[in-house]
């Protein structure tokens, strides 16, 4: 049952009297408390947030079912086949990798449809990515204090390419991990009518490292037979679920004995040998977008 709006209004002034006190201590005994207080604060804030939206709802009271039905649809639809988001239609992905690597392999194709939804995660949010991949690898939206992804950004539309390579393909116990990179020097957003870097842009590539790890029963990893036949032009993408059966441990590199050494940038030059290794937002406004090339390998089943 909702409390009446005096007693949540009582309940926020305690919670922000609590949030006082928490910053105002900074050593107890002598001992500096301060990233336990930063710890707290931050759970104390998102406990206000949800006061205060609840504050709300009780200001908006609602009768009508239809109504109350409408406003719990999610903002992706849920579905068992994937549709490409509007923003993100006129990006493509391009994939390379190393010499005796297959693309086409279960693990090139898992690996793909990974970085691909994380792509798709940093763009427009984590519920636009490929169906099943935040459940396989737990991902939650949560902020940049808290998750890799947000629920949705708010931002777009995105046009250009974006690159990935698969550097190595470890086979493991209990399944593989790939060493990969991403590369969006090519990729831009529309801002105020203007085309300017995407948030992914990093000169030297974003270094990628993850753990595929098989789960009871026999996992199911559709591998592609071959470059898909689809237009090219548009981000192509499975239409169904290609991680049942797979769990997915880590996302960005944090092995310290390959993260942040750039061991991307080697293959980053070859494609943008002239692009900074820091490129920001403000960087440029164009009136044009930066070309788009052909999706490849794509995906047999892209859906429209």
């Amino acid at each position: 049952m909702i409390s009446s709006r005096e007693e949540l209004g009582a309940k926020v002034r305690r919670l922000q009297e609590a949030v006082a006190e928490i910053n105002g201590i900074t050593q107890l005994g002598g001992v500096t408390i301060r990233t336990d207080a930063i710890r707290w604060t931050r759970i104390v804030a998102a406990m206000l947030v949800m006061m205060l939206t609840a504050i709300t709802a009780c200001d908006s009271t609602v009768d009508d079912p239809q109504v109350l039905e409408t406003s719990a649809v999610p903002p992706w639809p849920a579905t068992d086949i994937y549709e490409v988001p509007d923003r993100i239609r006129d990006a493509t992905m391009v994939w390379s990798a190393a010499p005796g690597l297959d693309l086409f392999s279960t693990e090139g194709t898992l690996a793909r449809a990974a970085y691909e939804s994380v792509a798709i995660g940093w763009m427009v949010g984590l519920d636009y990515a490929y169906i099943g991949f935040a459940a396989s690898s737990s991902s939650v939206p949560g902020g940049p204090l808290y998750s890799l992804f947000r629920s949705d950004t708010g931002e777009g539309p995105y046009v250009g390419t974006v690159h990935g390579h698969i550097q190595q393909i470890i086979p493991t116990d209990v399944g593989f991990e790939v060493v990969s990179c991403l590369l969006a020097v090519g990729l831009d957003v529309l801002v105020d009518g203007k085309y300017s870097p995407s948030v992914l842009t990093n000169g030297g590539g974003q270094e990628l490292r993850s753990h595929f790890i098989r789960l009871d029963g026999e996992p199911s990893a559709h591998p592609s037979v071959g470059p898909s036949d689809a237009e090219g032009l548009h981000w192509q993408a499975p239409t169904g679920n290609r991680f049942s059966g797979w769990k997915i441990d880590d996302l960005i590199d944090i092995d310290p004995i390959t993260s942040g050494n750039g061991r991307c940038v080697p293959w980053a030059r070859s494609l943008y040998p002239d692009a900074p290794a820091v490129i920001p937002r403000d960087a440029y406004a164009r009136d044009t977008p930066p070309p788009v090339q052909p999706a490849y390998p794509g995906w047999p089943d892209a859906g429209s």
